[in-house]
């Protein structure tokens, strides 16, 4: 009896192997497509913040006119083949000045997330897979600067060190970092209980490669969530900053101070032209949409709860 299971076995061995073999495997390119397919909001998302990125870089190289010269006998012409954008009260073309002040919107948001929010959950990770004296130190210090009103203290920094994009950077990087704490160290604390960690540790894995191999990638749905929303909500505040006068040095190219120009207290001199809001007003609108759903579409693609299999 046992010759003839062993035989079998092996004659079954072979024909398994064989089959799996022929099974041939999804190309990439063809997996790709069908999660295209599957998130057509995220493709449309991807080439927004892919335009705006280059926007971002190469915007100054990509204007066809100088953002900051100014034409008085052109100001405040309607959108035509020579001005697509129309002119503001300066005579200044606001195409050129839309793609100069990408860059502006750029510099923000990437240190925000660059600076900001990567720090931010790297200390929340931390704090919630020690705990202890650790979580208690970054988790009071998030606390303690939550307590203050974000404009109180950015106008303090402005007295202390001066108005424009470095001040408004280091209020957004400070923000960010106590913001994403609070977050990621929720699911790293749910996280560092699953079996799978406590197996790790049993077989004596070391924290740190608890935390690079099982606390990191079960996390990077939320991180990957986080960093775009953080990105759009530091576009929104230098642009609200810049509106209010707050912002960078006024004449700087900027998405905010463009939309305040259309702002004139003696309407007769100078009437409202709804196109110095729309073209500014929809850039933003739309980097914050595409950011927003990039997000959401990269975290449906990159959490296994949420996708099924691409082959």
């Amino acid at each position: 009896m046992a010759t003839s299971a062993q035989s079998a076995a092996g004659s079954i061995a072979p024909a398994l192997t064989e089959e799996w073999a022929g099974v041939p495997e999804t190309p990439r390119l063809v997996a790709l497509g069908r999660v295209a397919r599957r998130n057509p909001l995220g493709v449309v998302a991807f080439f927004i913040v892919v335009a705006f990125c280059l926007a971002g870089i190469f915007g100054p190289m990509l204007a066809p006119k100088s953002a900051t010269y100014i034409t008085p006998l052109e100001r405040y012409q309607s959108p035509s083949w020579e001005h697509p954008f129309g002119t503001n009260k300066f005579g200044q073309d606001m195409l050129s000045r839309v793609l100069t002040g990408a860059r502006v919107s750029f510099l923000i948001g990437l240190m925000g997330v660059t600076i900001g929010f990567c720090t931010g959950a790297f200390l929340g990770i931390v704090s919630g897979y020690y705990q202890r004296w650790l979580d208690y130190v970054i988790q009071r210090s998030g606390e303690a600067w939550a307590a203050f009103p974000v404009l109180i203290l950015y106008l303090a920094f402005i007295a202390a060190i001066g108005q424009g994009l470095k001040t408004i950077g280091i209020v957004i990087v400070i923000s960010a970092i106590f913001g994403g704490s609070r977050v990621l160290r929720a699911a790293a604390i749910i996280t560092k209980h699953n079996d799978y960690v406590e197996a790790s540790r049993s077989l004596g894995a070391s924290d740190w490669w608890i935390l690079w191999r099982h606390i990191i990638p079960n996390v990077m749905p939320i991180i990957i969530v986080g960093a775009s929303s953080i990105f759009a909500i530091s576009v929104l505040a230098e642009a609200a900053l810049s509106f209010l006068g707050l912002g960078v040095d006024p004449g700087t190219p900027s998405w905010g101070i463009d939309m305040s120009d259309t702002y004139t207290p003696n309407l007769r001199d100078a009437p409202r032209h709804p196109y110095l809001v729309l073209f500014p007003g929809l850039m933003i609108s739309l980097v914050v949409l595409g950011f927003n759903l990039l997000g959401d579409a990269l975290r449906d693609i990159l959490d296994p709860r949420l996708r099924g299999s691409l082959r």
